[in-house]
């Protein structure tokens, strides 16, 4: 108590010291004019008049200063954060939480084993390091907290005047419209996708994946996923090595995702800069990549989009009337219950939205993936025996369940690396949790790989198959892995990614023998972007005949 009203005492000052503050520039202001108004220029005294001008506008700044320091220490008293390296003086800790994320989630959950606050190139972060703190937050109070756009993806989302925030499948799961296309999604993949569609959609991909004896591991399985990703979102679209328009498509993505994963000084300075000034080559290449998709949405409609008068003029979006079971046909059919009303820029949104985050997530978690099976070669041979044996030769997305052990290696390669090590929130209005008051626009971050190495999990640091299979999966400890994400904006996939990535990971068994090229990057490595990679790498890929 006797805290709270020191509290208030020291806030009443400080609201106290702002009020003179202002007093005091207003009457610094009247006093420069008297001066102006009372100066005769016949005088002589000109030179006097612009030494007053000067003296006065410093006088001005200086007073502003002093309200803006006056209005931090005001906020600092008044919202109560976790404790944390999050003052000027950790500012170089700050740099490096940027640079070198993995290392630093896992030493702060150390140095704090429940929540810390840290400062960040973004602003301030709220880091839960406790399960049950994260799924307080990221689940009991869903409805404070919204998906903080990636900094790093200067993304399509746009702002209209008189128009709500453009999002997409992603970014902010309390805006209706993403709430509807987001269960939208859900349905298609569970009621149209999860079958026979998806198993020939994944084996055409496959198949025409360019392995060979020396493959980009990263540049591979970032086109894999584009094309199917493509290829799921709209499935009228010509996808062709032949076709150039694709091609370019494909590497204007692929330009957008070197830039998000970047890891330079000179990639920070450009983000700063094009932060301050809007321009940005990424954001031009971003532009062009809408277009095109903007032309699948004209093509699919099969005319011009109708306009108007009481929509500004906007492009108006209506049901598709040509069913195509793919995931803009998903967004066109919701488009009705929609408010503000969708346009073809937001559609063409979300379609890049599915594309590029779902294209980011799967390069990532196949690249470790592959470098886990040079890693172990033993576990990745034992995988490879499982499907030979049950003669999974095909894609089929309900028959990977059968394959334990390779699901098994594909949850631990997971939980050692997640693709997402760290989840980002940021509140929409102040609130008070616990015992403190948190501000309106703070960041909080479920820390995903602090989760997976607890000291919940029996040797936490070794990679191990087995903890997977049988009676051992009873040691799990509880809400200590979740690799996708938290509450209702998990990703559209959950149900079935795990088989998906089984399914993948053992048709490429099957049918082929991986070993290094060179160096290996180390798991506890990794770019974070959009996603977490490991380093650039490149692998040898045999192909096995059938009866190897």
């Amino acid at each position: 108590m006797n805290t709270e009203n020191l509290t208030e005492r020291v806030v009443e000052k400080v609201e106290l010291a702002a009020d003179v503050g202002t007093k005091v520039a207003n009457m610094v202001g009247n006093a420069f004019e008297s001066t102006i108004a009372d100066s005769d220029p016949s005088s002589g005294a000109e030179e006097e008049t612009i030494l007053n001008y000067f003296m006065s506008f410093g006088i001005h700044i200086l007073m502003v200063i002093i309200v803006i320091l006056l209005k931090w220490q005001y906020d600092r008293n008044r919202y109560r954060y976790p404790k944390g390296p999050r003052d000027w003086r950790d500012i170089k800790d700050a740099i490096s939480f940027h640079r070198k994320k993995r290392e630093n989630l896992l030493n702060l959950a150390t140095d704090y084993p429940d929540i810390c606050t840290v400062l960040t190139h973004s602003g301030r972060l709220v880091l839960l390091n406790d399960p049950t703190l994260i799924n307080e937050i990221f689940v009991g109070r869903a409805d404070l907290v919204s998906n903080k756009v990636d900094g790093f993806l200067e993304n399509q989302l746009r702002y209209k005047e008189g128009k709500h925030i453009r999002t997409g499948i992603v970014f902010r799961h309390q805006d209706h419209n993403v709430r509807i296309i987001h269960k939208a999604l859900v349905n298609h993949i569970d009621n149209n996708l999860a079958g026979k569609r998806l198993d020939l959609a994944v084996q055409e991909q496959l198949k025409n994946m360019r392995l060979s004896e020396n493959f980009d591991v990263r540049r591979t399985t970032f086109y894999f996923a584009t094309r199917l990703l493509t290829s799921l979102s709209c499935s009228s679209t010509p996808i062709s090595a032949d076709d150039k328009t694709f091609e370019l498509f494909e590497q204007n993505l692929y330009k957008i995702s070197k830039a998000i994963h970047a890891d330079t000084f000179q990639k920070s300075a450009k983000t700063m800069l094009s932060q301050l000034t809007g321009m940005s080559e990424t954001l031009d290449i971003n532009d062009n990549v809408l277009d095109y998709i903007t032309t699948w949405i004209k093509q699919r409609r099969g005319g011009e989009s109708k306009r108007s008068d009481n929509v500004n003029d906007e492009q108006v979006v209506t049901s598709t009337t040509k069913i195509n079971n793919d995931f803009l046909d998903s967004i066109l059919n919701v488009i009705d219950e929609s408010s503000p009303n969708l346009d073809e820029d937001d559609v063409a949104a979300c379609v890049l939205d599915i594309i590029m985050h779902g294209s980011e997530m799967l390069k990532g978690a196949l690249s470790w993936l592959l470098l886990y099976v040079v890693k172990y070669p033993e576990e990745a041979d034992t995988c490879r025996r499982e499907v030979r044996d049950n003669g999974y030769s095909k894609f089929n997305l309900s028959s990977a369940e059968s394959l334990v052990h390779t699901q098994a290696f594909v949850k631990e390669a997971l939980r050692l690396s997640p693709v997402v090590p760290i989840i980002i929130h940021s509140t929409l209005q102040d609130f008070k949790w616990r015992k403190f008051h948190i501000q309106k626009r703070t960041q909080f971050g479920a820390n995903i790989i602090a989760l997976h190495h607890s000291a919940a999990w029996k040797e936490s640091e070794k990679f191990d198959v087995t903890r997977w299979i049988g009676d051992n999966l009873s040691t799990i400890p509880a809400h200590s892995y979740s690799p996708f994400g938290f509450g209702p904006r998990v990703c559209v996939a959950e149900k079935h990614i795990f088989n998906l990535l089984t399914g993948i990971l053992g048709v490429l068994l099957y049918h082929n023998d991986f070993e290094k090229t060179g160096p290996l990057p180390e798991p506890n490595e990794g770019t974070f972007g959009l996603a977490n990679l490991p380093p650039k790498f490149s692998l040898k890929a045999t192909q096995l005949s059938s009866r190897s």
